[in-house]
């Protein structure tokens, strides 16, 4: 998970083993977290020695253990420790600490995901991961367990699953896919997940507009727009809030008529949908309740 609040909903859900891949701010959030342990093993990141007060403190109270992970900078210069040194001062405080313990260590090198070509590709990505794996054998090396090294995306896991020294990938997306994954990062799996839409308006200029704009459909700056795969003579040239503007090349299209989309980017637009429904040869099979749908915190 993302954030603690999707945690919480994957542990109410009956999941028993829970990352959250991210810092917590707050010692709020660090009393949430100790209270899911009851519960769940929820294993939090930190790369700051206040997050691991901020763990101990709120673990002691509770009377539980929460497995930290410290985060590495591999490169994408957002969040992580910047050095061997940081890591191993980290150590050390989780160790002096009671109520938490470390189970390893996380990367992410979502900087490299749309590097291309391939040989390219898969050079950064061995370097940005031995960066890693290095600090583990740092860490290791004067006798700290480091029985976790996550890592990884949908966009980079068939190169970096298959490193040595990892133990973990973090690929969702791939279950789903969207255009960002298959065409930015040449991710070669199926999509799963598309947009089912209705035209409400058509324009004597030769464009029609659907029910989903840009909170729907997933499309952020930087992203090529949803991509139509039916009828193929549409194609999006527009987004805005609650409406698609497509160009109809045939000139055919009816009000009611629906428009099949395979998403931007998943990220974008799932949190804002309220169920999502599976469907098998034009048959509805399940209608499945999202409710990780905006927890955000």
């Amino acid at each position: 998970c993302a954030k603690l609040a999707e945690a919480e909903v994957m542990v109410a859900g009956g999941i028993t083993d829970v990352l959250v891949a991210n810092q917590l701010g707050s010692a709020a959030k660090w009393q949430r977290a100790a209270t899911l342990q009851r519960q769940a093993s929820v294993t939090v990141c930190v790369d700051d020695p206040q997050h691991v007060h901020w763990a101990s403190a709120a673990a002691t109270q509770a009377g539980v253990t929460i497995p930290l992970l410290i985060e590495v900078d591999v490169g994408m210069h957002r969040t992580g420790v910047t050095s061997h040194e940081a890591a191993l001062a980290l150590a050390a405080l989780i160790t002096v600490h009671d109520g938490v313990r470390l189970a390893g260590l996380m990367g992410y090198e979502g900087h490299l995901l749309r590097v291309w070509p391939q040989e390219e590709k898969t050079r950064q990505l061995t370097e940005a991961m031995s960066i890693l794996t290095g600090t583990a054998y740092r860490l290791r090396e004067v006798g700290y367990p480091v029985d976790i090294v996550s890592s990884g995306g949908t966009g980079s896991f068939e190169t970096t699953a298959g490193l040595p020294g990892l133990t973990e990938s973090q690929a969702g997306g791939g279950c789903l896919m969207d255009r960002f994954y298959a065409e930015d990062c040449h991710v070669e799996l199926d999509h799963a997940l598309t947009v089912l839409t209705t035209v409400v308006s058509r324009q004597a200029e030769g464009r029609a507009i659907v029910d989903a704009g840009f909170k729907a459909l997933g499309s952020l700056p930087g992203f090529q727009p949803p991509w139509v795969i039916d009828p193929k003579t549409l194609h999006t040239v527009g987004l805005s809030a609650e409406h698609g503007i497509l160009a109809d090349d045939a000139g055919t299209t009816q009000v009611g008529d629906r428009v099949h989309f395979v998403p931007a980017y998943s990220d974008a637009m799932l949190f804002l949908h309220d169920h999502v429904v599976g469907h098998r040869d034009g048959r509805v099979t399940e209608i499945v309740a999202m409710p990780g749908r905006g927890r955000l915190v």
